[in-house]
């Protein structure tokens, strides 16, 4: 299989950490700008990064009213459905179709079963540590800790065969938060590491 294509990819990235509030581009050398309209539906939200220019819908449909329409050159759809796994969700990004489980399994139901030709699984699990979380995307495994230390204990271990280390330390600031990515998770979804452990983050979140 082959990545994603650069826009789609663009635009899941940006999509994932506006909704985790941590813009992957390099936010200190572009300028971010805000709309300051009339319309409801994108006042206030992100306009513009650098030369990346944002759109919202004005649409009378709720499934699509007041979300991303497009991110540069890349188009966003939602599905308007009658099934609830589905509706409201993202529908396509770019040229690639975002499909959902509809299925009898609390751990999977209504979430991302694939994008384009990559597909997600879950874990169905008796652990809670993993269960319901992101167990592959494509090609690519994806562990947690079950661990005696509450630091790590439930987080992810590893990505393919990028290996993930919390800090364990007497400090509040650090304690518990992202210490180490170290390797390559071989993906043929996102590559970058740091970025493929975010978009899991986002989809383990939901």
């Amino acid at each position: 299989m082959k990545n994603i294509s650069n826009p789609t990819i663009n635009g899941l990235k940006i999509l994932s950490c506006l909704f985790l509030t941590v813009l992957t581009i390099n936010t200190k050398a572009q300028e971010v700008k805000y709309f300051k309209s009339i319309f409801p539906e994108e006042d206030g939200k992100v306009k513009s990064i650098g030369n990346t220019q944002f759109e919202y819908y004005r649409s009378i449909f709720p499934e699509e009213n007041g979300k991303i329409k497009s991110i540069g050159d890349t188009k966003f759809e939602y599905n308007r459905s009658i099934f609830p796994e589905e509706n409201g969700k993202l529908k396509s990004v770019g040229n690639k179709t975002v499909t959902y489980y509809r299925s009898i399994f609390p751990e999977e139901n209504g979430k991302i079963k694939s994008i384009g030709d990559i597909e997600f699984t879950y874990y169905r699990s008796i652990f809670d540590e993993e269960n319901g979380k992101v167990k592959s995307i494509g090609n690519t495994k994806v562990e947690y800790y079950r661990s005696i230390f509450p630091e790590e204990n439930g987080k992810i271990k590893s990505i393919g065969g990028a290996q993930i280390e919390y800090h364990r330390s007497i400090f509040p600031e650090e304690n518990g938060k992202l210490k180490s990515i170290s390797g390559q998770t071989g993906s043929n979804f996102i590559s970058s590491p740091i970025e493929l452990y975010q978009f899991i983050m986002q989809e383990n979140a939901k």
